[in-house]
């Protein structure tokens, strides 16, 4: 029995290892803009990986300290504090896309692409995944901060949000208001990656 389980963990260990260094892989070609990248394998590497993080909003150290200084239009701030975020996770859609705004204001346009690439590329990949008008073609998230930050792209307003389940999966139920036709319609996140990783306490 012991001989079987320590087996079971090197082998944990081992698919723990070859994860990390799929994402790092990836990652890199994240970083030099890659134009051939997959941003669907990005995001799964990402969620298999040690480092993968379910969390958004206050659990992401920096990220309100970022919007903070953005509203204040104190955008060298906004940018130190994007890169607290990244540091620890380079896969916040709320981090890129608050970067856009502060590096273009500060002109700092090498970075501004950067950031653009990162948010056209997540975008691109939710979008993707389904239209969100039903639970079965629900867009599929993998952060809280990934969802929010889908959500503040695409200009909605957040009216109710609550947490349905079926045999397929767990969703976040959110009715939005688009500011600019004024229809209010629900839309569908499957967000079962963030609770099978624990990130269900924080919505």
């Amino acid at each position: 029995m012991a001989c079987g389980a320590q087996g079971t963990r090197e082998n944990s260990a081992a698919l723990r290892q070859q994860n990390q260094s799929e994402y790092r892989q990836l990652l890199e070609e994240a970083f030099q803009l890659s134009f051939t990248l997959d941003f669907d394998r990005l995001r799964r590497a990402y969620v298999a990986s040690p480092e993968y993080n379910p969390y958004g909003g206050v659990k992401l150290k920096g990220l309100p300290e970022a919007y903070s200084a953005v509203e204040q239009a104190e955008f060298d701030t906004c940018l130190r504090s994007v890169d607290q975020v990244l540091e620890y996770n380079y896969m916040s859609l709320e981090a890129h896309m608050i970067g856009v705004v502060c590096s273009g204001q500060a002109g700092d346009f090498d970075r501004e692409d950067l950031h653009r690439y990162m948010v056209e590329g997540l975008m691109t990949s939710i979008e993707n995944s389904g239209d969100g008008r039903t639970q079965a073609s629900a867009f599929q998230t993998i952060s809280t901060s990934e969802l929010r930050g889908f959500v503040r792209l695409k200009g909605l307003q957040v009216l109710d949000q609550s947490i349905v389940y079926d045999k397929q999966g767990i969703y976040d139920k959110m009715q939005v208001r688009d500011p600019e036709s004024g229809e209010e319609y629900p839309l569908f996140f499957n967000v079962s990656e963030q609770f099978a990783s624990g990130g269900a306490e924080e919505e």
